[in-house]
């Protein structure tokens, strides 16, 4: 998980920016089921999209990462030929979502409250996230199949998810947690899919 500091104007501005582009009024939908959630749900927690649009540039989205690769090499010595096959490390990317006019993305900007002593519970994305702290402090948990290491997040920070991280919010404040979250989805991603339950992990059975 990638951390960031946002400038306190920085939050005014992101939202202004993305409720031009997306082109839309704002709403009030709930991006969770009404129905229970068949694994961890969260206590204390609602998420309101404000605004959604769709994305058709030419974009790679993901994190980077090397990628070993091989390659043949031809070396000529004293009048013969020699073959080698060599590693080369080279940069890459951990891709997460790609977009294009074929295959756009789905954008949806939401703000989410989540109350002293509440929790996520544990989730994943479709696609990437990218989250801005506007209130409050937490601790942000990934499952990481062995452990579940804890970030603390607070006012004027933010984190990026890639679509595998299965992970839990929880605030450990007084005060609410107001976080605003983009999301870059796969096309036809309904609000209620932004959000994907899951199990309780094995390695993090106190923290939900």
């Amino acid at each position: 998980m990638k951390r960031f500091r946002i400038a306190p104007f920085g939050l005014g501005i992101l939202i202004g920016v993305l409720l031009a582009t997306a082109g839309l009024s704002a709403v009030a939908s709930r991006i969770f089921s009404v129905e229970a959630a068949s694994a961890t749900p969260g206590v204390g927690f609602v998420g309101n999209v404000l605004a959604r649009g769709e994305l058709a540039e030419n974009l790679k989205f993901g994190k980077p990462t090397v990628t070993v690769v091989k390659r043949k090499v031809k070396v000529r010595a004293r009048g013969r030929v020699y073959t080698r096959t060599v590693k080369i490390r080279v940069p890459s990317i951990d891709t997460a979502i790609t977009c294009n006019a074929a295959n756009p993305c789905d954008t949806a900007f939401q703000q989410g409250t989540l109350q002293p002593g509440g929790t996520t519970g544990w989730h994943t994305h479709p696609g990437p996230t990218f989250v801005a702290f506007a209130q409050g402090d937490g601790t942000v948990y990934h499952d990481m199949g062995s452990s579940c290491p804890g970030t603390k997040i607070g006012a004027g920070s933010g984190f990026t998810q890639m679509p595998t991280e299965k992970h839990v919010l929880k605030n450990d404040g007084p005060q609410p947690i107001v976080v605003y979250t983009l999301y870059l989805l796969p096309h036809g991603t309904p609000n209620t899919g932004i959000r994907v339950d899951q199990p309780q992990p094995m390695a993090c059975p106190s923290i939900n």
